[in-house]
């Protein structure tokens, strides 16, 4: 009898499934003793190691198969990062009571084991162990976190099924799972469908408004206002996604409202991360005066400033952010961090300011920071823009670490200081390093080479683009389009354009440009007519293109078709669309309607100026020309190479010898434009057609240009105009030895030896045109009745 007691105390305890204090016996209370002192002490576990001592010693002591207790060593498995522990230890105490399946649900969320999430959620589907609010919630976090937006649908679908949909809590997940995955549209479906709305609800809809750049983020202020009228008081949460939303609209008085209403409420005294988020709206707002006097009556946290330094280099006021950099240091006394440095190395990149950026490099190697890879990526950077590609190279090559932003820059680097074996290479040792390519990566690639006209490495980038699954990529299809029509391919521009299932504008705008460069206006004007019919509206680039099309074509009544469909689509006030048309009239011979046009604009930038300049010149209204620049000046318009072309050819064409000269010399001494092959030949024309031969001969003689042939045959025109035989025959064997086999050069040459009396020479050179395959083209002129 007495052994059989003693059998019952063994075997009792070792069937205990749960970690219940329950039980009248001494060996269960004593049990529950030592489950509590297990529990206390595993709190104590810093590793894994010491944890695994405990755990051997709950074994020991028959308390394997406690829920209570197994769920906490569960836990801390999970948090020191021994998942296959973990597993075991849930395999031992698992039941079908879903609140342990939660409980462990979140650990495994905490720890950041969000696959693990899933496979316990598929898993209590199988069991038919039933799901609540709790498992929904956490399972939809984790495909938040995974950005698996098909499986956050099916757990969408099980919501709805169990009548969860509308849980505030579940409903704030589903919120956060199609905000952050770019689904805003579904985000507000839910939002509407959730009954029982708290201030968490109506954050989360509106932080998922904060990500959205577009018109639509406005509505995360009338969330806003609802949540008021439903006497929900806007927390600092609230508040710094508000401030989010209206910094990236730009919309300053919508931000500044925010801030009215934080320091009425109090919300948020001394609080850094508001603070920051203030700077930050301000800054993207362009307000920076107020950002600095946030800065200034306050202590002024390092991510502030990063937040104002972001702003001025993202806006391109990389000379402020140096500046604002300077003050932070020396005045506010605030130690930089690695984000201060890469946000100033950026500015530094922009302005190339090699110096500065050394500086700061020899400050990091002095304090002996490391370098991480944001860092050391900026500094590839800014040595690459400065030209100092072997520094580059060499910082590169010592990064323990690279990823695909870094490849990126070195890559972009070296084809920028036209290094192109150096970058394909370099692409090479990515894939051999198992890097993938991102579409940054190709886009780049094609865009360097599309400017250096490389048609042989645009194509491998192509069929690098197919092989790596990339041509389904929109912008990569785009820039590929952009690259063969740049390189003149447009039978290959056009294939890639049909084999695009999905066109967006930027498509339709690169076709067109490509058939424009091609002289193919017909077809631009077709491409315009079958955008719209496929539901695209055309923006002022694509207008633009559109206009210039239809004036080469001298189609006057379709440049005024566009004219009303830009005033139809309240586009009248867009610069360069009314640039172009300003410019397409003249073409088409309505001067009247290009002056209106000028007139009208409330904004006129240079290149409005130099639309009716070359307007005016196209005329024939030369004196006009002149009075125009002279405008310019006076309202302090600066002007660039295109003005300088037209003022000097009106120059030439209205013989005002003196006054060209001066408007020439003022290029350099009053403007900084650096002279270029036209201006040169607009000289050479003034010199010509004023009958100062011998002066217009010398300057060509002293310019260090390799082609010179189109001046010299400007100055052969006026020779035989003037009839100077003697220079108009020395002009011709400079051409016929040095100039190319041009057939109008030959005719023009003929005809000076001809009035020479150099009959026989005259002959000879016309047979020898005749005989050869040039052909001089005939003039034609199109254009509609005005």
């Amino acid at each position: 009898m007495q052994s059989g007691s003693k059998f019952v105390k063994i075997i009792v305890p070792a069937r205990r499934l749960s970690g219940s204090i329950s039980g009248t016996t001494v060996g269960s209370s004593k049990k529950v003793c030592d489950a509590g002192m297990f529990a206390l002490l595993a709190q104590s576990c810093a590793d894994v190691q010491s944890l695994k001592k405990l755990h051997a010693r709950v074994l020991a002591h028959g308390l394997g198969r406690d829920v209570i207790l197994g769920s906490k060593i569960l836990g801390l498995y999970a948090h020191l990062g021994a998942l296959p522990d973990s597993r075991l230890v849930f395999r031992s105490i698992v039941n079908g009571d879903l609140a342990l399946w939660n409980s462990v649900m979140v650990d495994y969320f905490r720890a950041g084991y969000l696959e693990e999430v899933i496979l316990l959620y598929r898993r209590l589907k199988l069991h038919q162990f039933g799901l609540n609010e709790k498992t929904i919630t956490f399972g939809l976090k984790s495909c938040t976190e995974l950005r698996n937006l098909f499986l956050g649908k099916g757990l969408h679908v099980d919501s709805l099924k169990l009548g969860l949909s509308g849980d505030k809590f579940v409903g704030s997940s589903l919120i956060g799972l199609y905000s952050k995955l770019g689904k805003i549209d579904a985000s507000q479906r839910v939002f509407e469908e959730i009954f029982d709305k708290d201030i968490v609800t109506y954050t989360s809809m509106i932080s998922g408004y904060s990500a959205v750049v577009d018109s639509s983020a406005r509505n995360a202020f009338e969330i806003a206002s609802q949540m008021i009228r439903n006497n929900l008081e806007v927390n600092r949460v609230t508040l710094v996604s508000l401030l989010q939303v209206a910094g990236n609209l730009e919309a300053f008085r919508l931000g500044k409202s925010m801030h009215c209403y934080a320091i009425r409420r109090g919300i948020g005294v001394s609080d850094e991360v508001l603070e920051t988020s203030l700077v930050d709206m301000y800054t993207r707002c362009g307000a920076y005066q107020i950002a600095y006097a946030l800065l200034n009556n306050s202590k002024g946290n390092v991510a502030s400033w990063n937040a104002v330094l972001s702003g001025l280099t993202r806006t391109q006021g990389s000379r402020d952010a140096i500046q604002y950099f300077s003050v932070m240091l020396h005045h506010h006394k605030v130690t930089p961090d690695s984000v201060t440095f890469a946000n100033v190395l950026s500015a530094c990149a922009e302005l190339c300011y090699c110096g500065y950026a050394a500086s700061i490099h020899a400050y990091l190697i002095r304090r002996t920071i490391a370098l991480d890879l944001v860092l050391a990526t900026a500094l590839i950077e800014v040595y690459c823009k400065c030209k100092r590609v072997v520094r580059s190279s060499h910082l590169f090559d010592q990064l323990m670490v690279k990823d695909a932003v870094s490849y990126n820059v070195m890559m972009h680097g070296y084809l920028q200081n036209g290094l192109p074996d150096e970058a394909t290479t370099l692409l090479y040792h990515m894939m051999k390093e198992c890097i993938a390519p991102s579409s940054a990566t190709v886009v780049c690639l094609l865009a360097a080479f599309a400017d250096q006209r490389d048609l042989v490495r645009g194509r491998w980038i192509h069929g690098f683009a197919i092989r790596h699954g990339f041509s389904s990529d929109v912008d990569i299809a785009n820039q590929i389009l952009h690259m063969y029509s740049i390189c003149r391919e447009i039978v290959a521009a056009k294939i890639v354009f049909d084999s695009l299932e999905k066109k967006n504008l930027v498509s339709w705008t690169a076709m067109m440009k490509g058939c424009l460069s091609f002289g193919r206006a017909d077809e631009v004007v077709r491409l315009c007519q079958l955008m719209q019919q496929h539901g695209e509206k055309p923006d002022s680039i694509t207008l633009m293109y559109a206009v210039q099309a239809v004036s080469e074509l001298g189609h006057l009544k379709g440049v005024k078709e566009i004219h009303c469909f830009v005033y139809h689509a309240f586009m009248e006030k867009d610069t360069i669309t009314a640039n172009s048309l300003i410019t397409a009239y003249a073409k088409c011979g309505r001067l009247d309607l290009s002056e209106a046009l000028f007139y009208g604009l409330e904004h006129k930038n240079l290149d409005s100026w130099n639309a009716v300049i070359s307007a005016y010149g196209i005329h024939g209204f030369y004196i006009k020309v002149l009075e125009m620049f002279q405008q310019m000046e006076e309202e302090k318009i600066k002007p660039d190479e295109l003005t300088f072309t037209s003022v000097l050819s009106a120059c030439s064409h209205a013989g005002l010898v003196k006054e060209g000269w001066c408007i020439f010399q003022s290029m350099i001494s009053l403007y900084s434009v650096h002279p270029q092959d036209e201006h040169y030949g607009c000289i050479v024309d003034l010199l010509g057609r004023a009958g100062h031969l011998e002066e217009g001969y010398e300057f060509i003689k002293l310019l260090s240009m390799t082609d010179k042939s189109s001046m010299y045959c400007a100055l052969l025109s006026a020779c035989r105009t003037y009839g100077n035989i003697l220079l108009g025959h020395i002009i011709s064997k400079e051409l016929l030895e040095h100039g190319p086999q041009d057939p109008g050069t030959y005719a023009l040459i003929s005809e000076v030896y001809a009035q020479e009396g150099q009959w026989n020479e005259s002959a000879n050179l016309r047979a020898s045109t005749n005989g050869s395959d040039s052909k001089k083209l005939p003039g034609s002129s199109l254009m509609e009745s005005v």
